[in-house]
């Protein structure tokens, strides 16, 4: 008896390892069509990575599916998401490039997001490549200026990222006379305010916004965020050796919330754009996500294309990823807190 029990056992787990194996075989996406949301206007950065990384994925992926992106503005991408991790097929065709404001809990709250983030299968994607902070000549005379009219900040959405999380600890910590001016649909609309001088200071991420900038508009990098390499934040040669804007802040910052409160928007100003499956993807099609993705990096034609509009950018692995949405989790409500107040110093709302 006990021989027929084991027998069968190593039957079902052959059958079992048999399926598990054909299984892991099975994600083949040959005829379908698959649709890449993408949260920003057209034109913008996370629209040019998921643009270029689209067009090149699906010849790695098996079957070789059609990619077709489309464009769902609002809120720093988080109206776009709302829908997609709700109605998001799961077997492959539904996938989405997002960004900080996507990730960031401070952002999440704000824009009442009803997803998490950490629900997504990671695919991969870029880390976050050192962000510029451009004022207007004739505005630069009044940034430190508390008396005179605050400099105009213009900026994507409703809330903070990146480089403009640093303009609040400028006006925080170095004494940076700013009010911002949210709800620009994508930083092509914010670049062209800039030009017209309807906002005065702005922050780019872009090697085609500093060019046009630079083409266009008198106007100064005052710093940059600064891209993580080995742990350590270097300069965007690009950004005309603008100064890490870490370097500016040294040690002004005194009380431990604010410090709390700074080192978040360290953690946070590392996460650059991602790709994603939506939550209950099954693995065998995540896995062949990954690995077209892997390959897509590799792929000359690929980094060709991309060193076109972002030179000097670096890849961001699956566990990475992963890896930091997990760190971004762990903010307190103190910190959150502190970061609320002092936006509301300088026109935003400030969360909840």
């Amino acid at each position: 008896m006990n021989r027929c029990l084991t027998a069968a056992a190593l039957c079902l787990a052959v059958l079992v390892g048999s399926a598990s194996s054909a299984a892991a075989q099975d994600a083949n996406f040959a005829g379908k069509t698959v649709n890449l949301t993408i949260g920003f206007a057209a034109g913008g950065g996370v629209d040019l990575y998921a643009r270029t990384v689209g067009r090149h994925i699906g010849g790695k992926l098996p079957g070789n599916p059609n990619i077709v992106p489309l464009n769902k503005p609002g809120a720093g991408g988080v109206v776009a998401l709302n829908e997609w991790s709700q109605t998001a097929s799961k077997d492959g065709t539904s996938i989405t490039v997002g960004a900080l404001s996507q990730t960031d809990p401070d952002s999440l709250r704000e824009t009442q997001a009803r997803f998490n983030p950490a629900d997504f299968k990671m695919v991969g994607g870029i880390s976050a490549y050192s962000q510029g902070i451009f004022i207007r000549d004739d505005a630069k005379a009044r940034l430190t200026d508390r008396s005179a009219k605050p400099v105009v900040v213009g900026m994507v959405g409703s809330t903070l990222r990146g480089a403009t999380y640093a303009i609040l600890w400028g006006a925080q910590f170095l004494g940076w006379n700013v009010t911002f001016v949210p709800g620009y649909p994508g930083t092509g609309d914010v670049r062209q305010a800039l030009e017209r001088g309807e906002v005065e200071m702005a922050t780019f991420g872009a090697d085609r916004d500093f060019e046009y900038i630079k083409k266009n508009v008198k106007a100064t990098i005052l710093a940059q965020t600064g891209q993580v390499q080995d742990g350590k934040r270097v300069k965007r040669p690009v950004l005309d050796d603008a100064p890490i804007f870490s370097d500016l802040i040294g040690d002004k910052i005194k009380d431990p919330e604010a410090k709390k409160a700074y080192a978040y928007w360290e953690q946070v100003s590392q996460v650059g754009m991602w790709l994603a499956l939506p939550p209950g993807t099954p693995d065998n099609i995540v896995t062949a996500y990954v690995k077209a993705f892997e390959a897509t990096n590799k792929d000359q034609a690929f980094i060709d294309e991309y060193n076109k509009i972002s030179p000097g950018w670096l890849v961001a692995h699956k566990p990475d990823l992963e890896k930091q949405i997990s760190e971004l989790a762990k903010v307190t409500p103190e910190t959150l807190k502190y970061i609320d107040d002092a936006q509301k110093k300088v026109g935003l709302g400030g969360g909840k």
